[in-house]
């Protein structure tokens, strides 16, 4: 049996458009649904940054801080592999813009940088464990602005799927 024109299912520019949308507005949906970088996951790297600091200080002796370390590490490594393991959603790499990532490194570096100058500042001022606390003030601006800005880049990628 051969399949002719007559036989073959029409549909018009109208509703091809919109199923298309229709199609898009569940991918957004589905792109929204999740944040493109859990925030428990910088939010770690803040911790274990604050943590060398801490056993990097002066007078701290040789063996903790060796295994304070070791044992910070470790939980770095076991971060990495839960990012690994439970970010099964990818976006694509046409949603992953300059101008996306660019939002990400520059949040990134605001942290750092309160980081650097509240070191240099409590480290000046000799306040013991001043590294410390600057890498605690990282970690908290990491984990109270993080969930903001990872929305931000996922409304900005769903929008870029719904054609605005």
């Amino acid at each position: 049996m051969n399949a002719t024109p007559d036989d073959a299912a029409s549909i018009t520019p109208e509703a091809a458009a919109h199923s298309l949308r229709e199609i898009r507005a569940s991918q957004a949906g589905i792109v929204r649904a999740r944040p493109w970088f859990p925030t428990w996951y910088p939010v770690g790297v803040g911790v274990y940054a604050t943590g060398l600091q801490f056993f990097m200080e002066p007078g701290t002796s040789g063996p903790l801080a060796v295994t304070g370390i070791t044992l910070l590490t470790v939980a770095l490594a076991g971060l990495i592999v839960a990012l690994a393991r439970t970010n099964r959603q990818v976006p694509h790499r046409s949603l992953v813009r300059p101008a996306v990532v660019g939002a990400f490194v520059v949040w990134l570096l605001v942290g750092v940088a309160v980081c650097m100058v509240l070191a240099v500042t409590l480290s000046s001022a000799e306040v013991a464990y001043g590294r410390t606390y600057a890498g605690v003030a990282m970690t908290a601006y990491l984990a109270v602005t993080g969930p903001a800005v990872g929305h931000a880049i996922t409304r900005r990628m769903a929008a870029k799927i719904e054609g605005r």
